[in-house]
């Protein structure tokens, strides 16, 4: 099971990087719409923080399964849930939102965010992939071991 541990480590660091990259590129599109003039947070940055609370879960999962993998490995059912969702989303989102980033004012800004959110889109998918190994190495090596043991842990007796 510890041979499997870097993969663990590396989706939660996937997920660090990919909340801090949200977090700019949240930040980033609510000063370009002008959020931040002047009021703080403001109210037009509220929905960009409230998508981006969400995201703190899949850091904790990951961060549960690489600490714990035998205790909470199926929490990936709930992550891999989360992953589908969101490209989904973020798919249905960049069809009918591509246009507006193309009438920007400023063409580096509306550059960055539609690049940088189609990065995490295709690592998304990769930490998908890599979570549904992870669950499938989990279920052989946690789950097989107690079906041919008659059912217990304590080797059917």
């Amino acid at each position: 099971m510890n041979v499997y541990r870097p993969l663990r480590a590396g989706l939660f660091f996937y997920e660090c990087l990919r909340l801090l990259l949200l977090l700019v590129s949240i930040f980033t599109a609510s000063m370009r719409s002008g959020a931040y003039a002047g009021d703080g947070l403001g109210a037009g940055g509220f929905p960009h923080i409230a998508y981006m609370s969400s995201n703190v879960l899949f850091v904790l999962i990951t961060l549960f399964v690489w600490l714990r993998p035998e205790q909470y490995w199926n929490y990936l059912n709930l992550y891999m849930a989360g992953k589908i969702t969101t490209l989904v989303t973020f798919y249905l989102w960049q069809f009918f939102y591509t246009q507006e980033f193309l009438r920007a004012e400023n063409p580096v800004v509306s550059a960055f965010l539609v690049w940088s959110s189609v990065i995490v889109s295709l690592a998304d998918m990769l930490s998908l992939w890599g979570a549904w190994t992870l669950k499938n190495i989990f279920r052989r090596v946690l789950v097989k071991p107690l079906d041919s043991a008659g059912g217990t842990e304590s080797g059917g007796q």
